[in-house]
């Protein structure tokens, strides 16, 4: 039985009600997780609003660029099969708090078991992702951040991914076809990749 990592939905106050991306909270969010987060098994946790798991989630930028997966029926969210998605992310597991930092613990774990990347470059994190308006955002709390890279990156488990990049610059043309989390993230990405800050 696999265990995730939770915080109670009602300790996040006024953050759950806010749908997209917020800013500014981190650092709060990590200390009300370090001091009330335990894990829980998946199984409840994913039927159960009155639980966030706590998921980082990646998008992997190489120049005007982003790496793009979409999920296979293998892959283990069936709520999400056949979405696109801009990041790449998981589960907190016992595991990752074993080690000390359980949220880069977790992001290096699941880049490693997601992609093969030749270059790990700078990873930023830029914010909070809320989305309470459907099942699967309705259970989960994300930490986004940002990797740039110059090389390549291929997907390691294809037989629930494939992917490849994308131009930056054609996101907003994909984004009915995007999971809500990647929907949500798309402006910043493209503000980003604009401003020359990414």
């Amino acid at each position: 039985m696999e265990n995730v990592l939770v915080v109670k939905t009602a300790s996040l106050g006024d953050i759950v009600s806010v749908n997209g991306l917020i800013t500014g909270r981190e650092a709060e969010v990590m200390e009300l997780i370090a001091r009330e987060g335990f894990f829980l098994a998946r199984p409840v946790a994913e039927e159960s609003p009155e639980y966030r798991q706590i998921i980082p989630y990646v998008a992997v930028v190489r120049g005007d660029e982003v790496f793009a997966t979409r999920r296979l029926k293998k892959g283990g969210e069936a709520r999400l099969h056949g979405l696109m998605s801009l990041g790449v992310g998981g589960h907190i597991n016992e595991v990752d708090e074993a080690h000390g930092d359980w949220l880069l613990n977790c992001l290096r774990r699941e880049i490693e078991e997601e992609i093969d990347i030749a270059d790990f470059g700078k990873l930023t994190l830029r914010g909070l992702i809320n989305d309470s308006g459907n099942d699967v955002g309705s259970v989960h709390l994300g930490f986004f951040f940002t990797l740039t890279t110059t090389g390549e990156v291929f997907v390691r488990e294809t037989e629930k991914l494939e992917g490849g990049f994308r131009p930056i610059s054609s996101l907003p043309e994909d984004v009915s076809r995007m999971e809500t989390w990647s929907q949500i993230i798309t402006p910043e990405i493209g503000n980003l990749w604009k401003a020359g800050t990414i």
